[in-house]
């Protein structure tokens, strides 16, 4: 391990990469579907119903993979602004062997997620297809709601079923690749500014900012990073890192963690 700056490798891998991966499949899917869809309408053999929402989920999808990926590149381009600058207080790289804990400790953390987004998402699609066959059918009477319902419910559990395994199989390959990674973790902490894995945080002082950093002294050290984060619609607006610390710099670490932020304590 060590906290020469030159030994440090900037950051080149998007972090949001497993945000935009599956939107990505979906995208490149919900484009075949359009093409499908099209072609079928144009020959007449059923309504360009099936054409608009393609066309809805491949504007959505698409939108979605274009926002998350100039995200990620906004990010990597301020990680390594603030890497190369003299803003990190304190720095270091994790012992191949300490890298390997890591990897490993994150792949059984997520090693089952992928089985509740493909069960989530194809029943959130299920019972959206029954609303909605049952509201189309209803007008015609009790059996065609009834007949419109089970058809909902099929072909939403079907585009549920895909949609999960699109998003559940792109974050497996991502968490994969990730665990696959043979180059050691770095981190850097700055006042109000955290480098973690990948990960990057500035705080804007006001809505989000790092709120306190703890330093836990167990076997092995700890640190407990606080992050306040801006309103949002969905999702949480705190979020805590807990980052492993070798032996090398608990000192360094404490000496500087008042400057980090004002509630920090060793």
């Amino acid at each position: 391990m060590t906290t020469e700056e030159n030994d440090f490798q900037l950051p080149t891998n998007d972090p949001y990469r497993r945000g935009w991966m599956a939107p990505l499949w979906l995208t490149m899917l919900a484009f075949l579907g359009t093409l499908v869809a099209w072609g079928v309408s144009a020959l007449e053999l059923t309504s360009y119903i099936f054409l608009v929402i393609a066309v809805g989920f491949l504007v959505l999808f698409g939108v979605t993979t274009l926002i998350v990926w100039v995200w990620g590149q906004t990010h990597i381009r301020r990680a390594t602004e603030f890497l190369a600058s003299d803003r990190p207080l304190v720095r270091w790289k994790y012992s191949t062997l300490e890298w390997e804990h890591l990897k490993s400790a994150a792949w059984e953390d997520e090693g089952s997620d992928w089985k509740v987004q493909l069960g989530c998402l194809t029943v959130l699609f299920a019972i959206t297809g029954l609303l909605t066959g049952l509201l189309i059918g209803a007008d015609e009477g009790f059996g065609e709601a009834l007949l419109g319902g089970v058809i909902g419910v099929v072909v939403g559990g079907g585009i549920g079923s895909v949609i999960g395994a699109v998003v559940a199989g792109s974050n497996h390959l991502m968490v994969r690749k990730a665990y696959a990674q043979t180059e050691p973790g770095e981190v850097a902490l700055g006042r109000d500014e955290i480098y973690a894995l990948g990960n990057y945080f500035k705080g804007n002082g006001t809505s989000s900012y790092v709120r306190r950093v703890t330093l836990h002294h167990d076997e092995p050290a700890r640190l407990h990073v606080e992050i306040q984060l801006p309103p949002r619609v969905r999702g949480p607006v705190e979020a805590a890192w807990m980052l492993p610390v070798p032996p090398q710099v608990i000192e360094a670490i404490e000496e500087v963690l008042p400057m980090i932020a004002p509630e920090s304590n060793p």
